[in-house]
């Protein structure tokens, strides 16, 4: 019961990574106020969340208006009266070349994996009364540049040193901020990628899959489970002492990609 009268935002909670670490917050007492843009999605996830802890939240917002994605925390902690946590997992990624990516495509990346990042995280740590943890998801994307998927790979650069800012700007409130950033792993986020990759590397998605396993040294592609393992982890007491690092999950994947 690590997590017994806490509280823990997290977007992005109706599927992935999100999904995987609400789950094992809720089974160790904590109250989830999940985000989503999709309600009926939301309201099932939360549904099944054990609620050992007490009743969890559900806030149905689309992190793309700025306006909106401002107010979240505030409706956080009216909802649930305080945040100990933030985990910002709500992230869309596009595979595209460089110069055929969009305007509009450029802008939906920032939008929700940086400016909306920005929003919540801030939003939070001014709301958090009694110290806490920010948990943001990066990518290995973010450690170098990409041909393909750019945009992704700047915006999780710019995780990875805003979480840096974050951390400087609030220890002295005992707020802590850490970035993760997973290599490839197999969540539904995947599925819908593939079609953007096949006309791209002319492999069908078990080809690709096995190509990316074959590239990371233990020799398989990672689960939801074994991000939010972490996120837990860096939330919990036993993380307490670590703040403004970016922590790869990835088998080693980094090492040869």
């Amino acid at each position: 019961m690590e997590f017994n009268n806490k509280v823990a935002l997290i977007t992005g909670v109706a599927s992935g990574f999100g999904k995987a670490t609400a789950m094992q917050l809720a089974s160790q007492g904590c109250v989830i106020v999940g985000v989503e843009r999709n309600e009926g999605k939301l309201k099932a996830v939360l549904s099944d969340l054990p609620t050992i802890g007490g009743e969890h939240h559900a806030i149905v917002q689309d992190l793309r208006d700025a306006q909106g994605a401002k107010n979240v925390a505030a409706k956080a902690k009216k909802l649930a009266g305080r945040i100990d946590i933030v985990i910002n997992s709500a992230g869309v990624c596009h595979f595209n070349k460089l110069n055929e990516i969009t305007i509009e495509e450029w802008d939906e990346v920032f939008e929700i994996d940086v400016r909306a990042l920005f929003q919540v995280a801030v939003g939070a740590a001014e709301l958090m009364d009694h110290g806490g943890t920010i948990i943001n998801l990066g990518s290995n994307a973010g450690r170098k540049g990409r041909a393909v998927s750019a945009h992704y790979a700047a915006a999780k650069a710019g995780v990875s040193n805003f979480s840096e800012s974050m951390a400087l700007a609030y220890g002295a409130k005992g707020i802590r901020v850490n970035t993760v950033s997973p290599g490839p792993i197999m969540t539904s986020m995947w599925d819908d990628l593939y079609p953007e990759l096949a006309p791209i590397t002319g492999k069908n998605s078990k080809e690709l899959a096995d190509v990316w396993a074959a590239q990371t040294p233990l020799g398989r592609l990672g689960k939801a489970e074994d991000v939010s393992n972490l996120i837990v982890f860096l939330a919990s007491e036993k993380g307490s002492f670590i703040t403004g690092q970016d922590i790869n999950v990835c088998g080693g994947f980094m090492l040869n990609s």
